[in-house]
């Protein structure tokens, strides 16, 4: 799911000269936690001056706000700093899960997903 999806992403972006971009990993869903499938996108920012290939799509993300975390660790580390996010700071914070949005996560370009020292900024769509 997940995983392949990336490999396959980022050996595309390799073959392509995009390398130096930063990563935006995008999810949506319908609850959470999620009893159907979670939608998952991988990409990177469009800059102007950069050609793309004709078969990758574009994507926008939708303005609001958004409440931001820095997750710091390994990939496999992530669901905990989910479960962080979704059972102990939205439950006591003011906020709404806006699921008419995506969350995402920016990486910087050169992210490792197995680095001990990898961070990725989190951002979960809310409202009041």
């Amino acid at each position: 799911a997940v995983f392949p999806l990336w490999k396959q992403f980022r050996m595309e972006q390799s073959a392509h000269d995009l390398l130096g971009v930063d990563l935006y990993a995008m999810q949506s869903f319908a609850e959470w936690p999620p009893k159907t499938s979670i939608t998952h996108w991988a990409g990177i920012e469009k800059l102007d001056g950069l050609e793309y290939p004709e078969e990758w799509i574009s994507q926008k993300l939708s303005g609001g706000t958004y409440a931001r975390f820095i997750h710091r660790g390994t990939q496999a580390e992530f669901p905990k700093t989910m479960a962080m996010i979704f059972t102990e700071w939205l439950p006591s914070s003011p906020y709404q899960y806006d699921f008419s949005r995506m969350q995402f996560q920016i990486m910087s370009a050169d992210y490792v997903m197995n680095d001990p020292e990898s961070e990725e900024f989190v951002f979960i769509p809310i409202a009041q």
